[in-house]
């Protein structure tokens, strides 16, 4: 009788810790006011000089007018405009980021709701996740998920980004990706689909990278480069430890301008842990701002030693 106690009350501590766990985290979703959230995103449309049109999802950054979007949907655009609340406002193109696809785009408009930002980005795979934006061009609506992955590298420009399976579609582009506090973690912006719709597999840009480059375009109309030197880079095949070829960028003419950095002979194997192709090294390089590190993995003397270089303001030409 004693161990059919001590059984019972086992047990009736592990669904006591269920109810209590279930009920907090529908605390949460329950403190979510979508409609206060939707309230900071809006629709983008586009055209170009073409008479083409474009259209997708805004992020609301500032009350006065500040929205942050995806730069392919307006970088070659001769019109945009913002429609809120069942209104159409022109918009001006403050600036864009061609390299992480973010652009700056300012209107008239003002006691807008900017969405809320975290204090410090601080995500996990498996966490819940919201993504915002204007699917189809149907207006704003919200689909759940969770966070499915973190440093993802999707080619060039979407290198280390989330990956969610949040259903995103053509139109959610620059719309928002909220985690279940209603902050603001990422900027969706992509797809893997075969179809061409949502199969489970989108991509944000994370949104400490999009509020800082966007402070940059507010600030200075443009993106202010990351540097590690001026040299000219090889590409050619090097043979491992294990004798198998893989791409590697010999280094050539290398100025030393960057302490501590690359040296001429050098061959770079790995670049933030993907494979050492141009594409990818410029896209990395253009990523970053100045003052934060590349990690790169490099042959130096027939021996494999990892760098993390700091790179600095890249001067004007």
């Amino acid at each position: 009788m004693k161990n059919l106690f001590l059984v019972i009350l086992f047990f009736g501590l592990i669904i006591g810790s269920q109810i209590v766990l279930f009920k907090q985290n529908q605390s949460i979703n329950d403190e979510l006011k979508f409609e206060e959230l939707i309230d900071s995103i809006i629709e983008v449309k586009s055209t170009n000089f073409r008479g083409n049109s474009n259209f997708g999802s805004g992020v609301i950054i500032s009350d006065d007018g500040y929205v942050i979007t995806a730069s392919h949907l307006v970088n070659n655009a001769t019109s945009i405009t913002l429609v809120y609340e069942g209104k159409n406002f022109p918009a001006t193109l403050i600036g864009y980021d061609q390299f992480s696809d973010i652009a700056v785009l300012k209107s008239e408009m003002n006691s807008l709701r900017p969405i809320k930002f975290p204090e410090k980005l601080d995500v996990s795979i498996g966490d819940k996740v919201f993504a915002l934006g204007n699917p189809f061009n149907l207006g704003i609506s919200v689909s759940s998920g969770i966070l499915s992955a973190t440093g993802r590298n999707f080619g060039n420009p979407y290198l280390d980004i989330f990956q969610t399976d949040a259903s995103i579609n053509r139109g959610n582009s620059g719309g928002a990706l909220i985690n279940e506090y209603g902050e603001f973690i990422g900027m969706n912006v992509s797809i893997a689909s075969i179809s061409g719709g949502s199969e489970g597999v989108g991509f944000a840009l994370p949104s400490d990278k999009v509020i800082s480059i966007a402070q940059e375009i507010i600030k200075y109309g443009k993106i202010k480069r990351a540097w590690i030197g001026d040299f000219r880079f090889r590409g050619i095949s090097y043979r491992d430890q294990d004798n198998q070829l893989i791409p590697g960028l010999l280094v050539i003419g290398n100025d030393g301008t960057i302490s501590n950095g690359l040296k001429d002979g050098d061959i770079i194997l790995k670049i933030k842990g993907a494979d050492a192709v141009w594409a990818t090294f410029i896209a990395s390089i253009n990523s970053i701002t100045p003052g934060e590190e590349i990690e790169l993995e490099v042959v130096r003397e027939n021996k494999t030693i990892k760098l993390k270089i700091v790179t600095v303001l890249k001067p004007e030409n």
